[in-house]
């Protein structure tokens, strides 16, 4: 799974170094950017449900989720670094983003030499 950043106008370089950030977050914690959007996702879908007792995230989803929003603002801060302070988003910018399938025709070009 590859992480992704949602910052309008970072630079490639800028956006690089926010997911190194980012990536740094989760290998300290020693978990996955994956662990760290299940959590979130759990975190998330029993806030929509109106927090039900019998159905709370457990501790790991919920430290799951926590090392998620740590990253994701980790991500944003060495993203933006040097960045006038109104220009810093204050909002969740990371996603995660499965990697590409290759299809038949993929296949077809990579073994014309033309991919």
């Amino acid at each position: 799974m590859e992480l992704r950043l949602n910052i309008e106008n970072a630079t490639p370089q800028e956006l690089a170094r926010g997911i190194a950030a980012a990536e740094a977050v989760f290998a300290r914690a020693g978990i996955t950017a994956l662990q760290g959007a299940e959590g979130l996702f759990a975190l998330e879908g029993w806030d929509i449900k109106g927090f039900p007792e019998d159905d709370r995230p457990t501790e790991d989803e919920d430290r799951a989720a926590t090392v998620w929003l740590e990253a994701d603002e980790a991500a944003a801060a060495a993203c933006c670094a040097g960045w006038p302070e109104e220009k810093v988003p204050h909002h969740q910018v990371m996603e995660r983003r499965r990697p590409k399938l290759f299809t038949r025709a993929d296949w077809q070009l990579q073994a014309a030499g033309l991919q």
